[in-house]
């Protein structure tokens, strides 16, 4: 059975992050691009990863979720996962319209690769 197609992409999605974390750069990690209507909240919500002191020290990157919408807030619901497994901590964000990205960790532990994954986005109006 092959992957399917977010699977492709969540793969070519950390290829990306981690020859940016290499160049030293901060990189964007999001949805693949598709049309946007403006009841879809989760097409608004991005994931950056911006180099920081304590991650880089592990071999990691800061990662940060932040709203791309241009007028409206959202909240999200974000599911934290180390070295794959769900550790059963789940967020729960309110994101300014094109606010600054709020840090959630280190794409690394001392133990492992941790992220974090959008479980619901809904706009609060």
């Amino acid at each position: 059975m092959s992957p399917g197609p977010r699977a492709a992409f969540a793969g070519a999605s950390l290829f990306l992050a981690l020859v940016g974390a290499a160049l030293g750069q901060a990189s964007a990690v999001t949805a693949p691009a598709g049309p946007q209507t403006s009841d879809d909240a989760a097409s608004y919500v991005r994931f950056v990863q911006e180099p920081a002191a304590t991650c880089v020290a592990r071999n990691g990157m800061q990662i940060l979720v932040q709203n791309a919408h241009p007028s409206r807030k959202l909240r999200v619901w974000l599911d934290r996962f180390h070295m794959g497994v769900g550790t059963g901590d789940r967020s729960r964000s309110d994101l300014l319209p094109g606010g600054e990205p709020e840090p959630l960790g280190c794409s690394r532990s001392l133990s492992g690769p941790q992220d974090w994954r959008l479980v619901r986005a809904a706009f609060i109006d």
